[in-house]
Parts: structure tokens; C-alpha cells; sequence
């Protein structure tokens, strides 16, 4: 009985568009089944196995008809899930929550809770293993969630930039008024683990929430609001600590922007350590040398992706365009300011994401 709820509630998570981890056969796997059990209690599942697909929200007076349950012990319930992160939404109306909320739910914060390290240790199993991050990191043919997005002053002057493809200009223009930082899930669950690499580099440090999400962590005070100003600024300072920044592979309708390394973050880490070289759409940049470029080799120094090579010939730094992403952290350390970003055209993000998902399921299903 139990287990069929669980499987029941796995059922809804697989018809989202990133679907829910599966074994060789296409069943449930096992370790993401054991992560919804340390999830959700019984009683909760019960529950959530009526609710549609994550992102469709439901009224609660509707599951508690299927579920043939009071409204008031119905909400109660949801009310205390939602708290846990569990579930979007709000009073009286409620979503299940899209992978990466779900897979992070323990992550959000710094403190080791009970059951934070079983649960990072079943995404060991079924990310990492089982190789889930394809499917998280975009399509199986190939269509990355997310984007590179490279900040202003990377880019070589009168080089071509359009509309919300750098930081600067998307966040203070293009992004959602609602922004917060929220802790960085993907460092905090190596640093709760005690392997993260990158401890006396980088600080766990925050993404950017936008929008609906902003407003959900900012509620359940997992996340501080920020200014758009403010949010550039923050961009920038982890930038020059050389992270690298991504968002939704979109124009309109993104929901966050990350700030990766390459051994703890979800997305980047599928072009760092595992096979996926579609893990992120690279922006429409490289870099490139100039004159004075005096062979110092701080931007090869700098580089997660290994795309930066020296020429015996010129002395210079080359770039390997296939392993390059446009991120621009390379050249911020350049002591000549020489070497830059020059438009290289390559890739095409998605308008909203309504379109992208909508490509990612379709090309999932095939």
C-alpha cells in the first residue's frame, strides 16, 4: 500500500518535462523512491499522489475530494509540507515542485538537518550513478536547460550584443522585478558531505532567484530580497572570483541565475567531470588575445572548462571553441586587459520557457 503511493506520486513527477529518474528498464529507481519516502511521510503522499504534474496548481478542497479527507485536515497537511519546501504555492492552492526544487529541498540552507546526508548520498545514487543529470541538465537529444550568460566587461568593445544575452543587461532590464539570493544547493550538499573541492576557492555563495521562486524562498525564509542593483553587483563580485554564470536557457520567463564551479555544480559539472557536453547552451562569445597579451597564462590558470591553450608559435592563448561556453571569467584577471570576448555565433536560446520545456518534454518522449 505504502509503496504504491509512492510510486503513484513518482508517476506525476515523471510527466514533467525533466521527467523523474528511472532504472535500465524504465521503472522508478529505487534511490530516488527511497528519497520520496524521506520526503514525504505516508499520510503526505497519500495526499500528494492526487495532485497533477509540478507546476499545475490544485485547490485543496479538490484533493481533499480525492482524497476523501476533510478540507480543513487536507490543508493542514499542505500547509505544514509547503513549510518544508516540499510544495508551491499557497493557502488553498498548491503544486508539487519541479526537479530541481525537489532534488535540493534539503540543500537550501547551511544547517546538517536529519536527513539531509541520506539524502545526498541517494543523489550520489540517482543523479550521479544512474546518470539522471542528462535529463536534468536538458533533453536526451541534446537541448540544454541552461545558458551561458558572461558579464559586460568581458566583451571587446563594438562587439555585437543582443537584448538580455549579458548579465548586466538582463538582470537590470529583462529579468523579473522579485529577485533574492538564496544558498547555493549544489555547493551546500558538498559541503555538508565534507568533499567539496572548492572550500579555499569559492564561498558557497547564493543563485539568484527570480520571480515566483524569489517570492517562494523569501516566505520560507530561505532567501533574502535583493535589488536589481544589487543582484548585479553580486553577479560581479563571484564572477571575479571566477564562477561561472548561468541562467535558463530562455530570453523571458527565467526563474534563476546560477553561479557554478565546475566540481559541485549540477549543470556545469556535465561538461567538467561527466559526458555531457550538451549540459550547457555556450553563449555566442570566445576569447580572444590581443597584442599585448604577454603569455602569462592567469586566463588558462582560470579556466573550469580547460578551453584555453597556449600556442608555442605566438605565445598566446588559443581557444578551443567546442569546450569554451562564453562565460568570460578568463579574461577578468588579464593584466594587459587584452584578452576579451568577441562574437563567435553558435546558439540560440529559446524565447520562454514555455517553448523550451515544451521541446525538452516532446524530444524526451520520442
Amino acid at each position: 500500500m505504502t509503496e504504491s503511493v509512492y510510486i503513484n506520486l513518482w508517476k506525476k513527477l515523471y510527466e514533467q518535462a525533466q521527467t523523474a529518474p528511472t532504472d535500465a528498464n524504465g521503472n522508478p529507481q529505487p534511490s530516488f523512491v527511497k528519497y520520496l519516502e524521506l520526503t514525504y511521510t505516508p499520510e503526505e503522499a497519500e495526499i500528494l499522489q492526487h495532485m497533477d504534474r509540478p507546476g499545475r496548481f490544485v485547490a485543496t478542497r479538490n484533493l481533499a475530494s480525492l482524497a476523501d479527507k476533510p478540507v480543513e485536515e487536507v490543508e493542514v497537511l499542505l500547509s505544514l509540507v509547503h513549510k518544508r519546501n516540499g510544495l508551491l504555492g499557497m493557502p488553498g492552492f498548491y503544486s508539487l515542485p519541479p526537479v530541481p526544487i525537489l532534488f535540493n529541498r534539503n540543500m537550501f540552507y547551511p544547517e546538517v538537518k536529519d536527513g539531509d546526508l541520506e539524502a545526498a548520498e541517494l543523489y550520489q545514487d540517482y543523479y550521479i550513478k544512474d546518470k539522471f543529470y542528462r535529463y536534468y541538465e536538458g533533453s536526451m537529444k541534446g537541448t540544454p536547460v541552461f545558458r551561458t550568460i558572461p558579464i559586460e566587461r568581458s566583451i571587446a568593445p563594438q562587439q555585437k550584443v543582443l537584448p538580455a544575452e549579458e548579465a548586466h543587461d538582463f538582470i537590470l532590464n529583462h529579468a523579473p522585478e522579485e529577485l533574492a539570493l538564496v544558498p547555493c544547493p549544489c555547493r551546500t550538499r558538498t559541503e555538508k558531505m565534507g568533499v567539496r573541492e572548492c572550500r579555499d576557492k569559492f564561498p558557497v555563495g547564493f543563485c539568484i532567484m527570480m520571480g515566483l521562486p524569489a517570492l517562494h524562498f523569501e516566505k520560507l525564509e530561505l532567501g533574502k530580497r535583493v535589488t536589481r542593483q544589487e543582484a548585479v553587483e553580486y553577479f560581479d563580485k563571484m564572477q571575479e572570483k571566477g564562477l561561472v554564470g548561468q541562467t535558463d536557457n530562455t530570453i523571458t520567463d527565467n526563474s534563476i541565475i546560477c553561479l557554478c564551479c565546475g566540481c559541485c555544480c549540477s549543470q556545469l559539472r556535465g561538461r567538467t567531470r561527466w559526458d555531457n557536453p550538451d549540459a550547457i547552451l555556450p553563449a555566442n562569445f570566445i576569447p580572444v588575445a590581443g597584442d599585448d597579451c604577454i603569455g602569462c597564462e592567469l586566463c588558462i590558470e582560470r579556466c573550469m572548462l580547460e578551453a584555453l591553450t597556449m600556442d608555442d608559435e605566438t605565445d598566446r592563448p588559443v581557444v578551443d571553441a567546442d569546450k569554451c561556453i562564453g562565460c568570460g571569467v578568463c579574461t577578468l584577471t588579464c593584466p594587459q586587459e587584452t584578452l576579451a570576448l568577441h562574437r563567435h555565433e553558435r546558439s540560440t536560446p529559446f524565447n520562454t520557457a514555455r517553448e523550451l520545456f515544451k521541446t525538452i518534454a516532446l524530444e524526451n518522449r520520442e
